[in-house]
């Protein structure tokens, strides 16, 4: 292989490798951000579980609601960074790109389901204050 075309070869390799730390450090910028706007929910949603024993539908789904809206931006930042004029490759980055949109939304749709099952749980395990607990089927 001639020098030239190794050195083009290197050069290639040296752009991509700073435009995905480019990005890396991007997406891990905008996390931290996000994590830090999403700790006044977490800590509202953990007051409201330690106070009462309820999870709060509200807080949850404006916690729930800020995690798809930041996933949704990272995939999207993530794979502007993997544009590429090849339609072969274009095209698989185009099915998993679809592909975690679509995986973020169901787990999000499926953790949407805790308040009701967590709340619905410590109705069964506690009692309503100032009663005693049921008796034990043990």
């Amino acid at each position: 292989m001639a020098n030239s075309e190794r050195e083009r070869r290197d050069e290639r390799f040296e752009k991509v490798a700073e435009q995905t730390s480019e990005t890396v450090t991007h997406a891990a910028s905008v996390l931290e951000e996000e994590l830090a706007a999403g700790m006044a929910s977490a800590r509202r949603l953990e007051e409201r579980l330690s106070a009462d024993r309820r999870v709060d539908p509200e807080a949850f789904d404006e916690l729930v609601g800020r995690v798809r809206t930041d996933g949704h931006a990272l995939i999207d930042t993530v794979v502007g960074q993997l544009k590429t004029s090849d339609d072969q490759r274009g095209e698989v980055i185009r099915r998993y790109t679809s592909d975690a949109h679509d995986a973020l939304d169901t787990v999000l749709n499926l953790a949407r389901l805790l308040p009701d099952v967590a709340n619905g749980l410590a109705d069964r395990l506690m009692p309503p204050a100032g009663q005693d607990a049921p008796p034990s089927d043990r």
